[in-house]
C-alpha cells in the first residue's frame, strides 16, 4: 500500500479545516464564527489549524476563495452545455442556480458581515467583480453568436445575472422563487424581443 507523503498529508489536513469552516459557516453565520470550533469540527489540533492558517481572516479568506471557484466550476460546466438552439434562457437559470448555491449564501453572509476596507472585505469585492468578468466572458459568445453586438450581449448578460443577484438576495420561499421565475421570464421576454427577434427580421429580409 503506498505511502502517504507529507505533502499529501499537510493538503488533506488543510482540506478538513476548509470543510469544517464551510459547514459552520453555513450553520452559524460568519459573526459566530470561532477558529477553536473549527478546529474541533475538523478534528485537528488548534495549533495545528493556525499553522496552515494563522488567523480567522486567512481561514475565511481561503473558505470564501474555495468557494467561488467551486460556484464558477458549475457556471463553466452550465455554458459549456448550453442549448445552441435556446437564447436567453440558460444563460438566465445558470445565474438562478448560482445565487440558490449553498455557497453563495455563505458568501454573501460573509460580504454582508465584514466592514469594506477590512482584508476580508476587499478580498470578497475583488472576487465579486472578478466573477462578473468571468461569467460575462462566459456567457456572452452565447449571444454573439446570435447576431448581437458584443457590447450589447455584455449588457444582456451583466443585466440577468444582476437581476437573479437581486431576486435570490431579496426573496426567499417557494412562493418568492415563483415570483423570481415571473420576473425572469417577463425581462427574457422583453430582451428577446428587443434583441433578438428584431435581427432574426432583419436577416430574413436582407
Amino acid at each position: 500500500m503506498a505511502r502517504t507523503s507529507r505533502s499529501e498529508q499537510k493538503d488533506a489536513t488543510r482540506e478538513q479545516i476548509l470543510e469544517a469552516a464551510t459547514k459552520l459557516l453555513a450553520e452559524h453565520g460568519y459573526a459566530a464564527l470561532r477558529v477553536a470550533a473549527v478546529a474541533k469540527e475538523a478534528g485537528v489540533s488548534l495549533g495545528g489549524q493556525l499553522h496552515h492558517f494563522p488567523s480567522k481572516e486567512s481561514l475565511v479568506i481561503a473558505v470564501v476563495e474555495r468557494l467561488s471557484a467551486r460556484v464558477m466550476d458549475l457556471a463553466v460546466q452550465e455554458a459549456a452545455r448550453a442549448n445552441t438552439d435556446d437564447d436567453l434562457a440558460p444563460i438566465s437559470k445558470s445565474a438562478e442556480r448560482f445565487y440558490a448555491a449553498p455557497e453563495f449564501l455563505i458568501y454573501l453572509d460573509i460580504f454582508l458581515s465584514v466592514r469594506r476596507h477590512s482584508l476580508i472585505g476587499e478580498m470578497a469585492t475583488k472576487l465579486l467583480l472578478s466573477q462578473r468578468a468571468a461569467t460575462e466572458a462566459l456567457w456572452t459568445p452565447h449571444l454573439t453568436d446570435r447576431g448581437v453586438g458584443a457590447d450589447d450581449a455584455v449588457l444582456i448578460v451583466r443585466s440577468l445575472w444582476a437581476l437573479s443577484r437581486g431576486l435570490a438576495v431579496s426573496s426567499a420561499g417557494d412562493q418568492g422563487k415563483a415570483g423570481n421565475r415571473a420576473a425572469l421570464d417577463f425581462v427574457i421576454e422583453a430582451l428577446r424581443r428587443t434583441y433578438l427577434d428584431g435581427r432574426r427580421k432583419k436577416l430574413k429580409s436582407a
